[in-house]
């Protein structure tokens, strides 16, 4: 049982070794197993715990897994009480106001980046760590909130954030909630996530809307939370300079770059995935927009570019899923971008452009930057860097935690 904020006595303790506090005095929001020292008290898996550096001195309060690598996911910093408003509250009791109030704060910065408007009714409401609410994903689309747990201690608190959630103001207050399987976060963490509907009632597919574009999302069977809404931004600059040109869009999903680039002026558009659902969702979605010119074609990614017509597309978009897992898988992914890059690359036409992408948390955007120098110089293509770009600004990450930008975008002149 989780006590209440202030008292410490019974409260676990996590020490961590010399030098390792650094990062989480600077805002870091993990904690590693190898970084802790020693142990005061005991806990179960998702019980709130305190983290102390060497000395003793309090740097936070976190939710605690020890089944994960990254023991501690940090809640509060130093002193900061879980609930300044209702001290004689139990743990939990303050635990659920803190989350209600993360997440109203969510919603205010939402608000401020005029989330939801006209055009754009699909975007994240909350995204972990860049909330302050590490584990927990809330993406919405036309009022359907689709919840993803990726951590145990969120996942024991899932009805005090669906209650913080229908609390919230209009538009933020969802008509339904879905909750979206975690997946191997469950597993690694240690408990059960099935996709299912929470509260109200949602027909699918959803009916929303992003820049513009109308969209048909289905988190009851898609990828993610049905959609990915951190490259909104990067779609839509991607689309307004395909004005008038031949796009290809490489790993596309349902058709997102696309679909922005017919809606702002190009001529063709060829969509290539090996997902035949996926590829029909893109003709739907061409279909629902009355935007004409899109070949889909269900291919491997690396085969299809060995076989097309050397420089003949303007614009050429590869937005592959990540290619390393682990550090282990590192060489093999840097090999493997540089190679998608370098047929790539062959595909785009004198005075074109390629944007190109990695979702991959363990490379940097230096180091696609230097597969990309090395895919030119396989191509015998040079490349200017136009545009550097990741996840969209619905998907925050705090200051101190490099591992939460994760998308790397770069829109590149080939010559």
């Amino acid at each position: 049982m989780l006590r209440s904020a202030g008292v410490s006595a019974k409260q676990a303790r996590l020490f961590l070794r010399r030098g390792r506090a650094n990062p989480l005095w600077h805002g870091h929001p993990w904690v590693y197993s190898g970084a802790i020292e020693r142990t005061e008290g005991t806990y179960e898996p998702g019980d709130l715990v305190e983290v102390c550096d060497i000395e003793g001195r309090l740097i936070g309060r976190g939710l605690a897994n020890a089944r994960s690598q990254i023991i501690v996911r940090m809640l509060t910093r130093r002193e900061e009480p879980l609930d300044v408003d209702h001290p004689g509250d139990t743990s939990e009791q303050a635990l659920s106001r803190l989350l209600a109030r993360r997440l109203t704060e969510a919603a205010l910065l939402r608000q401020r980046l005029h989330l939801p408007s006209p055009e754009t009714d699909a975007y994240r409401l909350c995204n972990s760590e860049g909330d302050g609410l590490p584990g927990l994903i809330v993406d919405v689309y036309n009022g359907v909130a689709a919840v993803q747990f990726t951590t145990l201690g969120m996942k024991r608190r899932e009805g005090a954030i669906y209650d913080a959630l229908l609390a919230l103001p209009p538009p933020y207050r969802p008509r339904a909630i879905i909750e979206v399987s975690a997946g191997g976060f469950a597993r690694l963490e240690g408990f059960g996530s099935a996709t299912r509907l929470v509260h109200g009632e949602a027909t699918m597919p959803i009916s929303c809307r992003e820049a513009g574009v109308q969209l048909e999302v289905d988190p009851l069977r898609g990828q993610k939370t049905g959609m990915f809404l951190d490259q909104r931004d990067n779609r839509v600059a991607v689309g307004r300079l395909a004005s008038g040109g031949r796009v290809l869009d490489v790993y596309s999903y349902a058709g997102g770059f696309a679909l922005q680039a017919l809606r702002h002026g190009a001529i063709a558009a060829t969509c290539v995935d090996s997902s035949s659902r996926a590829l029909e969702r893109a003709r739907r979605h061409a279909q629902l927009n009355a935007l004409c010119g899109l070949e889909v074609v269900e291919a491997d990614a690396f085969r299809f570019l060995e076989s097309v017509t050397p420089r003949s597309f303007d614009v050429v978009i590869v937005d592959p899923p990540k290619f390393a897992r682990a550090h282990k898988d590192l060489p093999a992914a840097l090999k493997g971008y540089r190679r998608l890059n370098a047929l790539a690359l062959t595909a785009v036409a004198p005075g074109g452009l390629l944007a190109t992408c990695s979702c991959s948390q363990l490379i940097g955007c230096e180091d696609l930057e230097r597969v990309v120098a090395g895919a030119a110089l396989d191509a015998a293509r040079s490349v200017t860097l136009v545009q550097v770009g990741s996840q969209g600004p619905d998907h925050p990450v705090p200051a101190a935690f490099p591992e939460g930008r994760y998308l790397k975008f770069l829109l590149l002149g080939v010559r």
